[in-house]
């Protein structure tokens, strides 16, 4: 289960860096919902959607 949550993560990181909505990105990484996938991404990267949204915005 641990690997799963982990893929989705990590897809919903790709799709949130290319600009995706993060409403979009959790649905098209699996996530049953947007709060889902923040706690997850939370939680493996250690930090939110939003803020990875802000530094991959900045280092552009």
């Amino acid at each position: 289960h641990a690997w799963l949550l982990q893929l989705r993560a990590e897809r919903a990181r790709g799709l949130i860096g290319q600009g995706a909505p993060l409403v979009q990105a959790a649905a098209a990484s699996g996530f049953a919902d947007q709060s889902h996938m923040t706690r997850v991404f939370a939680r493996q990267f250690g930090f939110t959607p939003g803020a990875w949204r802000r530094a991959v915005a900045a280092g552009r």
